[in-house]
């Protein structure tokens, strides 16, 4: 069976113990690790995307639903600046809303970056 628990401490956005403490189990971290790959390389280049034509409405509906399950996997300080910039987004628009997305799309990246690379070091070898 695939373990997480033994696996590297040297990420610094992806909270290893922290999504096992939360999901209870090795089984759960890997069910959910590619669901939060494949949303964050789909939804931050959208949201950015979005908030670029001017359409907030979906732009905050994605940063909703990232709000959902991302800060299990990630450390606490990304999960504030997260909750921060989904609710500005609740708010409306703007230079701001779009300053603080452009901030926080890069930590999402790398959050996508080292999940990716943790999966790619847990698939079986031939």
């Amino acid at each position: 069976m695939q373990t997480v628990s033994g696996a590297s401490s040297s990420y610094s956005r992806l909270n290893l113990p922290g999504a096992l403490e939360f999901l209870g189990d090795n089984q759960g971290v890997l069910d959910l690790l590619p669901v939060l790959c494949t949303a964050l390389s789909k939804d931050v280049p959208e949201v950015a995307t979005l908030l670029a034509q001017g359409d907030v409405d979906e732009a905050a509906a994605r940063l909703h639903s990232l709000k959902g399950f991302v800060p299990v996997f990630c450390f606490a300080p990304l999960s504030e600046e997260l909750f921060r910039v989904e609710r500005m987004s609740k708010g409306g628009g703007g230079r701001e809303l779009t300053a603080a997305y452009a901030a926080l799309a890069p930590e999402l990246r790398q959050l996508g970056a080292e999940a990716a690379h943790l999966l790619s070091h847990l698939a079986p070898r031939p």
